[in-house]
């Protein structure tokens, strides 16, 4: 016996093995209580006290998780219905106290084996009953057979059979459903028209629909993208805004609908609202929407998301029920969110290709712009003292082609980090902050003929990358616009480590910014003043910066980034 669409079966067998025991117990105690008449009650009463010792050796067996061998649930069924059949029998009420046991053995066969299950049960019920009254005069001496009292317990078990019935589908209908919405993929695809082709293929099947409209506003521009699914081929194509107006009539915007002929200007209308279902008469489709995919029974539900705005629209439905609006708002609310994810997927990669295009742009004004200036100073300072000075000349140019190589090896490494790999030190470079630190300044004091001091602290060494890339990066800028723009004579640039972070406090003694004043990074940001590179650099490490800058004293440049 399988249990595919039922609950696990040691919860069934644990279930059953309590009800039964306590239907068994309220029944013997009945019986205590209140005798049935000379004759039978004696017979009686000793069958339900087996009965209820029964009972309570079956709930002992299954009290701890255990392994139920090859046909136990129909042994036992089998158990009980005779046991019903009997007592039945043997008592000669219409309004019997032991009828509840029908209940008892119609529940365990639909939490058992769901619907046929139920129905054999019922049958085989009716079966052995009808029989048992035919032959049970002799043998529990019972009264003779009586139409009435035989049409009553027959129309019972009929209507028992019937409701339970119907709940049994209802709750096997809602379980396979809850499946198939929980079975909707996790993971969205980069494709638009794979995203768009899964979520018609599962709505289509979600909601047993022949053909399926699908509507939505584009978020990023003034369109209206249409879809189509008739369970073979996808159509998808893109309108002008307000090509089919507001797509569905003021009185069902907003909410789920369903119609049997959306042709009629007038047509019943079934409206999900939050008091309940209510009947309208309108003309609920644009007809230009209606016109072109035919529209005439329809079932439909708004798409409500964070960035996608529109409507899903199941067609052709040969049965409509209210229970598909609500299963439909379900389908709808995973459609929207697979729509939205796409849209909010787009515009992450969007965001994240602009902040790399900074970052490689603010790359490169930190190193080979900044580095290509100052070779190009110096092949013009070169060119001047051939004639004048050749030796100091051809100096110049030594450093030059140093320099040029140098920033060959940089380049290289720079391509290197955009591959998709880990971004590890930058080969070419020296191997420690406090090298290539040291290397910056002996390149800027040759170029610019000003002195620069470096200090870095000793906790300031075991700076990792990619930060101590950063902190490089960061310093260079700094010392390069000193160098170039300050006029200054002196530059002063230290790395420590203090509580937790990176702190960096670069010093000139030139002539400051045009402005003057203290700054912090959010002050110089809505004044679009200050180093831009810089303040970008510092915002995307999550630090701070300070700027305090005057025109006779130079400028002194505070940036604190966290290590983390």
């Amino acid at each position: 016996m399988t249990y595919v669409d039922s609950p696990p079966r040691i919860r069934v067998e644990w279930l059953v093995a309590v009800a039964r025991v306590v239907l068994a117990a309220g029944l013997w105690i009945s019986i205590i209580i209140h005798p049935l008449e000379p004759g039978r009650g004696g017979t009686i009463a000793f069958l339900l006290t087996c009965y209820v010792l029964f009972s309570v050796g079956i709930l002992a067996l299954v009290w701890a998780p255990t392994r139920f061998g090859r046909g136990w649930a129909v042994a036992l069924h089998l158990y009980d219905l005779a046991a019903f059949m009997v007592l039945m029998v043997g008592t000669d009420e219409a309004a019997s106290p032991f009828f509840a046991m029908l209940t008892f053995l119609l529940v365990c066969a639909a939490i058992r084996w769901s619907l046929r299950g139920m129905l054999w049960t019922a049958a085989a019920a009716l079966a052995a009953y009808t029989l048992a009254v035919l032959v049970s005069e002799p043998i529990l001496a019972a009264r003779d057979f009586l139409l009435p009292e035989f049409v009553i317990r027959v129309v019972s078990l009929g209507v028992m059979t019937a409701l339970l019935g119907y709940l049994t589908t209802h709750e096997r209908r809602f379980r396979r459903e809850v499946s198939r919405l929980a079975a909707w993929p996790r993971t969205v695809s980069r494709d638009p028209h794979t995203v768009v082709a899964e979520v018609l293929s599962r709505a289509t099947e979600l909601l047993d629909a022949p053909r399926l409209v699908l509507i939505w506003d584009d978020p990023d521009d003034a369109r209206v993208n249409v879809a189509s699914f008739d369970g073979k081929e996808v159509l998808w194509t893109v309108e002008r805004e307000g090509t089919f107006g507001t797509v569905v009539s003021r009185e069902v915007h907003g909410r789920s609908f369903e119609t049997s002929d959306a042709s009629r200007e007038q047509a019943e209308v079934i409206l999900a609202t939050p008091r309940g279902f209510r009947r309208r008469h309108c003309h609920p489709v644009d007809e230009r929407l209606r016109t072109r995919f035919e529209m005439r029974r329809v079932e439909s539900w708004p798409l409500d998301g964070e960035l996608v705005r529109g409507r899903l629209f199941a067609l052709d439905k040969p049965a409509m029920s209210l229970d598909d609006l609500v299963t439909g708002e379900s389908v709808a609310r995973l459609a929207v969110s697979r729509l939205d994810s796409l849209y909010l997927l787009y515009r992450l990669r969007e965001a994240t290709a602009l902040d790399e295009r900074v970052r490689v742009a603010r790359d490169l004004h930190d190193s080979l712009l900044q580095s290509q200036a100052g070779a190009a100073l110096q092949l013009l300072a070169a060119r001047r003292l051939l004639d004048r000075d050749p030796d100091t000349a051809k100096s110049r140019l030594d450093d030059v082609q140093k320099q040029l190589e140098h920033f060959e090896l940089e380049m290289r490494s720079f391509i290197r980090s955009l591959r998709p790999r880990p971004r590890a030190m930058p080969d070419g470079l020296a191997s420690s902050l406090s090298e290539r630190l040291h290397e910056l300044r002996d390149r800027i004091e040759r170029q610019w003929q000003v002195k620069v001091l470096v200090r870095l602290d000793d906790a300031a060494e075991g700076i990792a990358e990619p930060l101590a890339d950063h902190v490089y990066r960061l310093v260079q800028e700094s010392v390069l616009n000193a160098a170039r723009h300050a006029d200054a004579s002196v530059i002063r640039a230290d790395v420590a480590l203090q509580d937790g972070s990176v702190r960096l406090a670069i010093v000139d003694d030139g002539k400051g910014y045009p402005f003057a004043g203290t700054y912090n990074l959010a002050s110089l940001g809505s004044m679009n003043q200050g180093p831009l590179t810089l303040r970008e650099r510092v915002t995307e490490l999550k630090g701070d910066l300070q700027l305090t800058t005057s025109f006779d004293t130079g400028t002194e440049l505070l940036i604190t980034v966290p290590l983390g």
